[in-house]
């Protein structure tokens, strides 16, 4: 891997460098150094000075590089959950450290934002091969009855592997995109912060009368280089209402949304 100044810099000079790295062609190893530092750096920037242009151009490039860091970190937590954990009826974040318990607590913040207590049925729309969200979840409200949503097929599958290991019997995962998901039934719905186009399953989720919350993960200012921001965009049957805090090198916060 290339030198890498380590000290912060701002604005287009420090995309330019890191993108100078050529990042996607590094092995994994190598890669996920390289962005972890990225993610380190961008975590101390205030503000980015870019255009239309380059916001457009290098949000692109750095999501589809969050994108390739998260597959393989979810890939590392869902191998390292199944060799340590067996036990369903013990809370599962337990078993968790590191990257893959901070995952797990970014969530917290859903105890206070929802209310859970007439709440029957959750989907998680972007649940990945790990979906921390759903293992809080499913430790903290047993009683639910839970789904996962994706687009990829190993993820899918990944997560019904390690869920089907711990013993959990009332968390299942779907192949399908948000958009064409029915969510007729549902009472919560939780949308990660990597779905895109997220207005879209916002959308489809609307269609829904029974779905009254939702929680979207939404990025911070500067983590809309990492993920898409929907709050400035949002359908106009749902409004912006309370929102937690931000977590870390996700750059991004749980935002609960009120149905009009």
């Amino acid at each position: 891997m290339k030198t890498v100044a380590s000290t912060a810099q701002s604005g287009l000079a420090f995309l330019r460098q890191y993108h100078r790295e050529l990042p996607l062609d590094l092995d994994d190893d190598s890669f996920v150094r390289l962005h972890e530092w990225f993610l380190g750096q961008l975590s101390t920037i205030g503000s980015l000075h870019l255009d239309v242009a380059e916001r457009a151009s290098y949000g692109e490039f750095c999501s589809r590089c969050h994108k390739r860091y998260l597959t393989i970190k979810e890939a590392e937590a869902n191998k390292n959950l199944l060799a340590v954990a067996s036990n369903a009826r013990a809370p599962i974040g337990g078993n968790l450290s590191g990257r893959d318990r901070n995952a797990y607590d970014r969530v917290r913040d859903l105890r206070k934002l929802v209310d859970f207590r007439h709440c029957e049925n959750v989907v998680m729309v972007g649940s990945g091969a790990f979906p921390s969200a759903l293992l809080w979840l499913r430790d903290n409200f047993p009683k639910l009855r839970y789904v996962g949503l994706d687009i990829d097929p190993r993820c899918v599958r990944m997560a019904t592997e390690l869920f089907a290991a711990l013993g959990i019997e009332n968390v299942h995962f779907d192949l399908i995109d948000g958009r064409q998901y029915d969510f007729c039934g549902i009472d919560f719905v939780y949308v990660a912060n990597t779905v895109v186009p997220k207005r879209a399953v916002l959308e489809q989720i609307a269609r829904s009368t029974s779905v009254c919350q939702v929680v979207v993960r939404e990025p911070t200012p500067t983590g809309e280089l990492l993920a898409e921001a929907v709050r400035p965009n949002l359908p106009s049957l749902f409004v912006a209402d309370a929102a937690g805090g931000p977590g870390g090198f996700s750059m991004s916060y749980d935002l609960l949304l009120r149905r009009l």
